[in-house]
């Protein structure tokens, strides 16, 4: 995924951001959990796996959006994504839905 696909899916990502190395590496990285992310509506009782998804990846960035966090944390947080995929991408993937959750 390219950063310009992953701004476009995701409008809520600050703008700031769009030209941050760290976002296209993001994007780039981490593709194929952000084609199948989505944001849980409000009412859901249950979340799959796709809203477990955006709420880890895209979450930090929501934050972020609504000055409930910083450029410097955001970003801090995107780098921790990645160095936790790059040591173990198997591993990572479990990390990101609790267990018992449905695809």
């Amino acid at each position: 995924m390219t950063v310009q696909e992953l701004v476009q899916r995701f409008p809520e990502i600050p703008r700031d951001l769009h030209a941050e190395p760290l976002l296209a590496q993001f994007a780039e990285t981490l593709g194929d959990f952000l084609r199948v992310a989505q944001n849980p509506s409000n009412c859901a009782a249950q979340y799959e796996a796709s809203h477990h998804y955006y709420l880890k990846l895209i979450g930090p960035l929501k934050l972020y959006m609504y000055g409930l966090s910083s450029r410097e944390k955001v970003l801090q947080q995107l780098q921790e994504l990645l160095n936790r995929h790059h040591t173990d991408p198997t591993g990572f993937a479990a990390t990101l839905v609790p267990a018992g959750t449905s695809a």
